[in-house]
């Protein structure tokens, strides 16, 4: 089983060389690692530079933004499966052999997978997709009677027929980096990332599960996320480039209502929490001076979106209990 890892390269510096060494000393050693030179800077081309390894394949291009570097590694792609990794970032070495016993053993459409996060203070906590820190919101579920929030690791996913294995798949944290994908799920689905807008990884990340004929999900944690000090991340500032979002989740909105997966009612729910948490995420840390726009801009979006979104069944998986709070979130934006 070959597998092929997509990584982007434009400004990571020294950082790059760590990500692309974690790929290439995989314990699983049939692999492709396709890198997009995205306009890189010149200690991140000096990086590249010195790459030697047979099993990369190197692509450049003028600065186009990440959904086209990754789109253009897309085409270039040779493996079975097919999985992204940031340019500061890493793997595990065991992730690629770990994710080959799996897919050796149910050849799957769609295989997503646990990370790890990295604070610049240090140490390793679980990544955002788990219900770590949500005690305080599921207490406040069970006073209401709701369900009390399950973790993926306490499910028999032997138990679990299609649609609730979607409802629990797209609960994971949209990340480009959890999923190992089929190359027949991408060619069948043309699967790619919007060019247009950041905050792109909602989109491709439920338009993947939702055109999955099969998929599992391990709870292994395979990878690292790194938030790194004086180097914020792109969408982690607080200008206008929160707004993007806001189109990103409508477009996901509205492409999801025409697909027949919009009938399942438990991945409809888990989409609509995972879009409202980003929402209000954006929100509350836009600056203050573009609050009121963002708003606006947020409720003529919501109106314009199929209201069964917003009614979310309690059967829905809600890894952090927070069902409540953001449909309670979604109609006070309807109302006001």
């Amino acid at each position: 089983m070959k597998f092929s890892c997509v990584m982007t390269a434009y400004s990571e510096g020294a950082l790059l060389a760590q990500s692309i060494a974690s790929v290439l000393h995989q314990t699983h050693a049939d692999l492709q690692l396709v890198i997009v030179d995205d306009g890189a800077d010149a200690e991140t081309r000096a990086v590249l530079a010195t790459q030697e390894d047979p099993r990369i394949t190197l692509l450049q291009q003028s600065n186009d933004g990440l959904s086209s570097a990754r789109n253009r590694g897309l085409r270039h792609c040779r493996g079975d499966y097919i999985c992204f990794l940031d340019g500061d970032d890493t793997r595990a070495p065991w992730a690629f052999a770990e994710a080959a016993q799996a897919l050796q053993q149910d050849p799957v459409d769609l295989l997503l997978v646990r990370g790890a996060l990295s604070q610049p203070q240090g140490g390793l906590s679980p990544f955002m997709d788990e219900c770590s820190g949500a005690g305080a919101t599921r207490e406040a579920a069970k006073a209401e009677g709701e369900p009390e929030a399950i973790d993926l690791v306490e499910l028999d996913q032997r138990e679990l027929d299609l649609e609730a294995s979607k409802a629990w798949a797209v609960s994971f944290e949209p990340q480009a980096a959890n999923k190992f994908l089929s190359a027949g799920l991408l060619a069948r689905a043309r699967l790619r990332f919007p060019n247009d807008h950041f905050f792109e990884d909602i989109l491709f990340h439920v338009l993947a599960i939702a055109q999955a004929r099969s998929l599992h999900l391990l709870p292994a944690r395979s990878f690292t996320y790194f938030h790194r000090q004086f180097r914020p991340q792109i969408t982690g500032g607080s200008g206008e480039i929160r707004f993007d979002v806001i189109g990103s989740t409508t477009v996901m909105f509205q492409l999801l209502a025409q697909h027949p997966a919009f009938a399942n009612a438990r991945f409809r729910g888990a989409v609509a929490i995972g879009a409202l948490r980003l929402l209000k995420w954006c929100e509350e840390r836009i600056a203050r001076h573009r609050l009121a726009a963002y708003r606006l801009a947020l409720r003529a979006a919501l109106r314009g979106v199929d209201p069964r979104y917003f009614t979310i069944c309690p059967q829905t998986p809600d890894p952090r209990g927070e069902r409540l709070e953001l449909q309670r979130y979604a109609q006070a934006h309807l109302l006001a």
